[in-house]
């Protein structure tokens, strides 16, 4: 368990989080859960209680700036408003900074500073010529005027252009967002989560298709994809890992007693059966009666066994540390269901936020950009094997949100209101189940 600094003033500002870590913080544990759940709340609203029902089914265009709105300003409130009302650094998010970046240089060796200075400078020359090659995908993703710049890296003066905007992204990324301090042991623990799953997700393409899982596969569209993954999967889990993976572990203590609970292998073997038959099912139903995709009963079986191996890393977790695995659920619950109406994509996303949530609690494994790693490793490799239509009845659509729905109805919108009813009984819940945290506040909380 980490320790905390000796002076008064440092202990006032810090809380002890979930996975035992002290952090700065001047909120209550009670304003971080309230706060987390209620802008969670607040996103499927804008999706789901305004766009969909007034802009897709009701056909509104107000609606549907409305709704752009309101998460712009929920966006503003995340990236500008909270860490500044928490005190959040930004080592707390995963993030590096120009201020942490100058003395990492100050306090190494010559050796190592030259070597820091060529890195940083290779990464910049780097994400430039990326941005060169890829401009097409930049404007598209982007959501640039495409009629105005696509071709900007064929043309002059356009090129001048490009050339600028890279440099000014290149600049964000290698100061701004990647840390630094501990890339090493966060890009290790993401190869420890990101590579296991990666050899599950082509097994499973090997199971169900056999050789013909390789059809399509082209190495250069998969690395392609990797590098549009992790960028994407940075921007993902700024929100997810970054923001809620922040409130949540501040909102719950770490667990009282000191040790880890044991649990029989037959115990941790039945518990993983039965849940990854009952996800099965509970995934079968829900897409079964979402979209009006039928699914064979054939693949309950194979989800089974998909899922078997993560649901008993799961429960060896779970009996490690309850508390800590249940906040990394809640967590990764929000990952998850950021992704509706596309269950499958809501399935994969719900676990992975799991253990990206859980290892993202102990500040040596606190990296953004390593995180990323695994969404694009992931993610691409996904995107190959279970995506475009390549797999049957497994098929995942990656198009997600109000405007994406393939069949509307009012059906639709079951799902997202359960959700918010579950993430509302959970800010009432924890008002009233003291024995699962602390209400004193940080100023408090050492005295």
């Amino acid at each position: 368990m980490a320790k905390h600094p000796e002076s008064d003033k440092a202990q006032k500002e810090l809380m002890q989080t979930t996975a035992g870590d002290w952090e700065r913080e001047r909120c209550s544990r009670h304003w971080n859960l309230a706060e987390g759940m209620g802008v969670m709340c607040f996103i499927l609203f804008a999706l789901w209680g305004v766009a969909y029902p007034f802009g897709v089914m009701a056909g509104s265009a107000t609606a549907k700036i409305l709704s752009e709105v309101m998460l712009g300003l929920g966006a503003a409130f995340i990236l500008l408003a909270a860490p500044w009302l928490h005190k959040d650094t930004a080592s707390s998010w995963g993030l590096g900074s120009p201020g942490a970046l100058r003395r990492l240089l100050s306090e190494s060796s010559p050796v190592k500073r030259a070597l820091f200075v060529l890195l940083i400078l290779l990464l910049f020359i780097g994400l430039n010529y990326i941005n060169y090659q890829q401009w097409p995908r930049v404007v598209k993703f982007f959501n640039l005027h495409k009629t105005a710049m696509a071709g900007w890296n064929t043309s002059f003066p356009g090129i001048i252009g490009l050339f600028l905007f890279g440099g000014l992204l290149s600049s964000v990324i290698v100061i701004v967002c990647i840390r630094y301090d501990n890339f090493l042991s966060a890009f290790g623990t993401a190869m420890k989560i990101a590579l296991p799953l990666f050899a599950l997700i082509v097994l499973g393409a090997l199971v169900q298709r056999g050789r013909h899982a390789f059809d399509h596969f082209t190495w250069n569209a998969f690395f392609t994809g990797v590098f549009g993954y992790v960028f994407w999967g940075f921007v993902q889990q700024l929100l997810f890992s970054a923001y809620l993976g922040t409130r949540l572990r501040k909102a719950f203590a770490p667990t009282k007693n000191e040790g880890s609970a044991t649990a029989s292998g037959t115990k941790i073997v039945a518990g993983a059966l039965i849940a990854s038959l009952s996800f099965s099912l509970l995934l079968y139903i829900v897409i079964t009666n979402s979209n009006g995709t039928v699914l064979p009963w054939q693949v309950i079986p194979g989800l089974t066994l998909f899922l078997f191996p993560l649901s008993t890393l799961y429960l060896r977790f779970y009996f490690k540390d309850k508390k800590r695995m249940l906040v990394a659920t809640l967590t990764g619950s929000c990952f998850g269901m950021i992704h509706i109406n596309s269950y499958g994509l809501v399935a994969v996303s719900f676990l992975l936020g799991i253990f990206l949530s859980y290892v993202f609690m102990e500040e040596r494994n606190r990296n953004l950009v390593a995180l990323g790693f695994i969404h694009g490793l992931l993610g691409s490799s996904f995107s190959q094997f279970f995506s475009k239509g390549r797999a049957g009845a497994l098929n995942v659509d990656y198009g997600v949100g109000p405007w994406n729905v393939d069949n509307p109805g009012w059906e639709t919108l079951i799902f997202p209101a359960l959700c918010l009813l579950f993430y509302g009984g959970i800010i009432v819940w924890y008002s009233r189940s003291a024995s699962f945290h602390e209400t004193e506040t940080p100023r408090n909380l050492l005295s």
